[in-house]
């Protein structure tokens, strides 16, 4: 028999049921509120969401997955919702899961989506699986990310970093605009990208280079030449602004002409101009985009390679305008040179005859008074020594090795040499003068033999100071000198004379009386240091530029005067630095100059009156004319 409960014994079950109906209820409200707040992080989630049950049915998708790609929670829910999956991708996500470890319930996945206007995305997919206590899957959340714009921003770094390596490499511009615009085809996905120029004068459009999938519309589209106005690219050199079209109309007969030239139907295409400076010079395109149409960011992409298409052509017309002047260049410069070595060839007959005729006439003058002709001679003499010292420096500098003068003279005296002999003795009473007669023109004509030999740099500076001394004996200038004992040099020693007497000469002409100046030798590092420094007028800017160009002088030429050698301000001939940069280079030593114009006479036109005495008698600041000239002679690598 049961028994009957108590009234107590209800009234506690009462109470027990109380309390689990609310425990329940408030169970429930916190059940309600965490859905409420998931789908509310759903909601605001910036990533696409949708989610399947155990059928793959849609049960729920979040806003920003209408936001990406066009379908709503309407249209999907309770069906498959495939329609935003390509074809070829259709059980891709499925076979994934039934391939997954039983224990793995987090799927990554890089794909691609379609949107509801046909669009393709490539999206990052992560998919979350729920299963029941037999580890079997019960239902899915799938959230994507939209990495398209990502993906695309990387191409496009990755190919213009490509672009710019190539830059280097590809020294012929159709072969780099080749590269770009495989590229750019690859890049954007099209059919066809091209470069094309503007004949400004013809105003023809012509393709510089072009790609094309099919390489025989390659070589067609590359023979092409149309008329400005038949392209749409004739609108973007009078605008000046790029343009996208993404849909040409088929009934359209305006560009009939030029689909049957390229041997292709143009669909859609972006034009980007290619600017130099403030002129459109062409164009750079791309057409017919395989999937989708040209947006903005393929335009952003096409202007900015543009840029360096653009550089790239200007780039190799300079060049070739700089080939070209480099070509008339040497073309002149080979005139010059063949100029100059005339001239100093021809300068040696009249100069030679005109010494031995002074010689002659002065041996007759003997009989008169000296004071009546002896001026008058050591003026001719002078500037004879002048055209001589004119003649031996284009020699050096033009270095040319023969003269047919002295084969020619030869064989005449090869030839004649017992004719002329008795001719000459009949008429003169000398013996042996052919002997003479050779001796001159060996003297004259023949090449000279430099011999590289091995020289001590303080010697052989000593020695020409020494020889020197009676050339500038006139001169009030002291000179101060450190020459210091070292290995010895390697280079012939009359480059070597040349530069050393030229450097002391130039530094006395230039130091006015009571000033000095002081010279060096001492060792460098792996060579020899030659130092010339003078106390004197100094240069001015423009002449410490062009003071080793040749035939240059640093006078004003109403102030320039033929004067002695060694005089102040003697007027030189503005070759001898250029023959000194000559040896050089020839040679392979370095010589430089620094120097300072003395503040009393800033101008090439202002005179200094040639004596610090007399300087300093004028009002104005004390005299800081200095320059220094530096000549370094490397060691011989046995050194």
């Amino acid at each position: 028999m049961i028994r009957k409960p108590t009234y107590e014994e209800l009234e506690l079950k009462i109470e027990t049921l109380k309390k689990e109906a609310k425990k329940a209820r408030s169970k429930n409200q916190a059940t309600r509120t965490a859905s409420k707040n998931y789908k509310r992080f759903l909601k605001f989630l910036p990533y696409p969401v949708i989610v399947r049950d155990t059928k793959g049915l849609v049960t729920y998708l979040n806003p920003a997955f209408t936001r990406t790609f066009g379908w709503t929670l309407r249209e999907l829910k309770g069906r498959e919702g495939k329609q935003y999956v390509p074809e070829s991708r259709k059980d891709e996500v499925t076979d994934k899961i039934k391939t997954m470890a039983i224990k793995k319930n987090i799927l990554h996945l890089n794909t691609r989506r379609l949107t509801k206007d046909g669009d393709v995305l490539d999206v990052m997919l992560r998919v979350g699986v729920n299963r029941d206590h037999n580890n079997n899957p019960e239902g899915v959340i799938i959230v994507l990310r939209d990495v398209t714009m990502e993906k695309r921003i990387k191409r496009n770094r990755g190919a213009m970093n490509r672009i710019s390596q190539a830059l280097p490499r590809y020294p012929d511009l159709r072969k780099l605009l080749f590269y770009v615009n495989t590229e750019i085809k690859e890049l954007l996905g099209t059919e066809s990208a091209n470069t094309i120029l503007l004949d400004d004068a013809q105003k023809e459009f012509y393709f510089l280079s072009a790609v094309h999938d099919d390489p025989s519309t390659r070589e067609r589209i590359e023979k092409a030449r149309f008329p400005v106005d038949e392209l749409l690219s004739g609108q973007v050199i009078k605008t000046g602004r790029p343009l996208i079209a993404n849909k040409l109309s088929n009934d359209c007969n305006q560009y009939e002409s030029r689909d049957r030239k390229i041997g292709y139907k143009v669909k859609n295409v972006l034009l980007v101009p290619l600017k130099n400076k403030d002129r459109t010079i062409g164009i750079l395109a791309a057409d017919n985009k395989k999937t989708g149409d040209f947006d903005n960011t393929d335009l952003e992409t096409l202007n900015t390679i543009a840029t360096t298409v653009a550089l790239s052509i200007e780039n190799a017309r300079v060049s070739r305008e700089l080939r070209k002047a480099y070509e008339e260049l040497k073309s002149l410069n080979r005139a010059k040179d063949k100029m100059i070595s005339h001239l100093s060839h021809e300068l040696k007959t009249p100069v030679a005859i005109l010494l031995s005729s002074f010689k002659i006439l002065s041996k007759k003058l003997v009989d008169l008074p000296e004071k009546t002709w002896r001026p008058t001679f050591e003026r001719i003499q002078r500037n004879l020594n002048r055209i001589i010292g004119i003649e031996d420096e284009v020699y050096d500098i033009v270095e040319k090795k023969e003269f047919f003068h002295h084969k020619i003279f030869s064989l005449i005296l090869e030839q004649c040499q017992d004719g002329l002999e008795t001719l000459i003795a009949e008429e003169t009473g000398e013996k042996e003068v052919i002997a003479k007669v050779r001796q001159k023109i060996e003297n004259i004509f023949n090449t000279r033999d430099l011999a590289v030999q091995d020289i001590f740099l303080n010697q052989f500076v000593e020695k020409r100071i020494k020889a020197l001394e009676p050339d500038m004996a006139n001169r009030d200038v002291s000179i101060i000198t450190r020459l210091k004992s070292s290995s010895p040099i390697r280079l012939p020693a009359e480059p070597l004379r040349k530069t050393v007497d030229g450097l002391i000469r130039n530094a006395i002409e230039s130091t006015p009386d009571g000033g000095k100046i002081e010279i060096l030798v001492h060792q460098k590092g792996k060579g020899m240091q030659f130092v010339v420094k003078d106390h004197g007028t100094g240069l001015t800017r423009e002449a410490q530029k062009r003071i080793f160009e040749g035939f240059f002088t640093t006078q004003e030429t109403m102030n320039y005067s033929s004067k002695r050698p060694f005089d102040f301000n003697a007027g030189g001939k503005g070759a001898d630095l250029l023959r000194m940069k000559i040896f050089s280079e020839r040679y392979d030593f370095k010589i430089s100059m620094t120097s300072n114009r003395c503040r009393r006479i800033p101008k090439n036109k202002d005179v200094c009156p040639g004596s610090i005495k007399e300087c300093k008698k004028i009002k104005g600041p004390a005299c800081n004319g200095m320059t220094i000239v530096t000549c370094f002679f490397p060691f011989p690598d046995n050194n």
